[in-house]
């Protein structure tokens, strides 16, 4: 299966927040606090409900439709990104899955996706704005 994977073109940031958001947002996981994923530039709009933040994320999606029986997918590519030195904070939607690398190791995750057979369009990697 040849699969596609997007770079996402903004910096992403992981924040915990002191209440659930009312705002639109990558991805919120509410357990011990609350955990958004949010593009850095919308992390003003929540600055009062700023408790922790990490900055200067890179979110890379999956471009395709996993099966919710595929087993160790995540395994492998998390596998292949430490042998690099890179980690990974991982997110499972519906139907695909998505990780955030640092921005400063954006170049080490794709070289290691591109020697598993990952299909990564070069357009799509675009500078942080």
């Amino acid at each position: 299966m040849e699969m596609k994977v997007k770079v996402h073109k903004r910096l992403f940031a992981v924040a915990k927040l002191k209440d659930l958001p009312s705002n639109d947002f990558f991805a919120v996981v509410k357990y011990d606090g609350v955990t958004v994923v949010l593009q850095e530039r919308e992390l003003e709009r929540v600055r009062d409900e700023v408790v922790e933040c990490e900055r200067g994320f890179r979110l890379l999606t999956f471009d395709a439709t996993l099966p919710f029986d595929l087993v160790g997918f995540i395994a492998r590519v998390s596998a292949a990104l430490a042998e690099k030195g890179v980690s990974v904070l991982v997110f499972s939607s519906y139907s695909t899955d998505h990780i955030l690398v640092r921005d400063k190791d954006l170049s080490k995750a794709l070289n290691a996706l591109k020697g598993m057979g990952f299909d990564v369009d070069e357009a799509d990697v675009v500078g942080a704005g």
